[in-house]
């Protein structure tokens, strides 16, 4: 069950460790939500497997109702799942975190020459959005960069601020 909440003195940049795949020992009621001081939301949620091995890689995820996160894809877009993007902190499998869910100001994980004020569409790439659509990408609305990615194939030359303005309902387009 989803909770909304004004939290005071929760750190959304934390990371805890998780043993089970059940939300056991987290720190609050996976779905929590709080907000940040710019109007940010943030989810508290359960890695569902591993998301990030570095810090520049805050990939955009898909939440199920019962609070379990996991990189995106076509397919758990298309299901209708929350849409949201991990902290630029590593996440293994089974560790509880705040997810971004709106504000602006927030860092996620784009293609190389991704175009800015576009709508972003899911890749072939797990957790990675693009502004190339097609047959095989889903619409993830309410989501625009900033700034267009480089044309570089580094991981830091990918990872654009964002504004997200409604992703806590899934908007999709097939």
């Amino acid at each position: 069950m989803l909770q909304s909440s004004g939290l005071i003195g929760a750190n959304v940049d934390q990371v805890d460790s998780g043993t089970t795949t059940d939300g056991q020992n987290a720190l609050f009621p996976l779905g929590t939500r709080c907000t940040g001081p710019l109007g940010q939301v943030y989810m508290y949620v359960q890695a569902g497997a591993a998301i990030s091995t570095t810090t520049k890689q805050p990939f955009c995820l898909a939440i199920e109702e019962l609070g379990q996160a996991v990189k995106v894809t076509k397919a758990l877009a298309s299901a209708g799942h929350r849409i949201g993007f991990a902290p630029q902190q590593i996440i293994s499998d089974n560790d509880f975190f705040w997810a971004r869910m709106r504000g602006s100001g927030l860092n996620i994980k784009v293609a190389v020459s991704c175009a800015a004020d576009v709508n972003l569409w899911t890749t072939a790439t797990a957790g990675v959005l693009d502004d190339t659509s097609g047959a095989s990408h889903v619409a993830v609305l309410g989501v625009k960069i900033v700034v267009a990615a480089s044309t570089s194939a580094s991981a830091g030359s990918t990872v654009r601020e964002a504004i997200v303005t409604n992703p806590l309902v899934p908007l999709l387009i097939a």
